[in-house]
């Protein structure tokens, strides 16, 4: 499962966090596609958001990397 997080900074500037696991690196490397879980969108801003990708081996090692609490209700 690949994991999206909103993070929003003191000057509430919200940033995108992307998780993915071994199985969506290999599904890329085939030149599959795989989608983000739904939520909403970040109002993302140039030169001021970041995007983050964390890469973990599982899905169990994803969710301590990006735990629920900073994912999308």
């Amino acid at each position: 499962m690949a994991a999206k997080a909103i993070v929003v900074d003191q000057d509430n500037v919200q940033h995108l966090t992307i998780g993915l696991n071994q199985e969506n690196i290999d599904s890329l490397l085939r030149g599959k596609r795989f989608t983000l879980p739904s939520g909403p969108v970040p109002a993302l801003f140039e030169n001021k958001s970041d995007i983050v990708l964390l890469f973990a081996e599982s899905d169990e090692d994803l969710t301590k990397r990006v735990p629920p609490a900073l994912r999308p209700q």
